[in-house]
């Protein structure tokens, strides 16, 4: 808890109330220090397992002999069933936090082959879903949250302060629960960026929605791997960036830009 001033016009309140954490946390791999993220303390070894997917290092949970996370430390110790090279080439993304990965290349991921359909209707609820299941935003605000659904439910939920590191939580937590992230809808509360489509491409997912806006490297890259991208998802509607997964009503008119 903090003690902060709330400024309404004149007025101004001291108000107790929650400020969001965060913290440094330092992966080793087999004994050998790899990386140090930025993170909120919650859900860490899901963040791991995540993470270590998410840059190849690992392909499976099968790959993991042990995991031991400690929050006090800000330290997590991965021993991995064989040997692996940790790769060295980091690469600082436009994540909050200063995200970092090692694999950005887009020629690294297939084109997606997909047939999933969803109407915008759909994505709108499924949103409402994911604000309703975001407890940490409720009380701090300051957080992103993402969230893995079918379409008719949501499937995985995480949280954190750098909208990378909840998609890591998703994919890391969708692994040790045994669910399949290919031909899901991937939700995010936060901006659309690179390493986010390309985080979405390794899942196999074809459709990113978001309440706010993709860059525009994030739709190229959609372009080119077959993703679906839509932004600013609300309850009246949404924009479409990419892709052809949104189905849209018989009666939407697509007007031609002014010249």
């Amino acid at each position: 808890m903090r003690t902060y001033l709330r400024v309404r016009g004149a007025h101004a309140d001291e108000i107790a109330g929650e400020v969001v954490r965060e913290q440094p946390l330092t992966i080793y791999v087999n004994g050998e220090k790899f990386l140090t993220l930025l993170c909120s303390p919650i859900d860490l070894e899901a963040l791991v397992v995540g993470y270590l997917w998410m840059e190849k290092i690992i392909g499976g949970l099968d790959e993991i002999r042990h995991v031991e996370v400690s929050p006090v430390d800000g330290r997590a110790e991965v021993t991995l069933a064989g040997p692996v090279s940790l790769p060295t080439e980091r690469i600082l993304t436009s994540g909050c936090g200063g995200g970092i990965t090692f694999r950005i290349d887009h020629r690294l991921f297939p084109r997606l082959a997909s047939t999933l359909r969803v109407r915008p209707e759909t994505l709108s609820l499924r949103m409402k879903d994911l604000f309703a299941a975001a407890v940490h935003y409720k009380t701090s605000r300051g957080i992103h949250g993402a969230a893995l659904t079918d379409g008719e439910r949501l499937l995985v939920v995480a949280e954190d302060v750098g909208r990378h590191n909840a998609v890591d939580k998703i994919k890391g937590a969708a692994l040790r629960q045994g669910i399949p992230t290919e031909d899901r809808i991937l939700l995010s509360t936060g901006r659309i960026s690179s390493e986010m489509l390309l985080k979405a491409a390794r899942m196999g997912v074809p459709l990113v929605a978001s309440r706010t806006s993709p860059t525009e490297m994030a739709v190229a890259l959609a372009e080119q791997l077959n993703i679906t991208v839509c932004g600013y998802v609300r309850t009246d509607g949404l924009n479409l960036y990419a892709g052809h997964a949104l189905v849209l009503s018989d009666g939407v008119a697509v007007a031609a830009p002014d010249a």
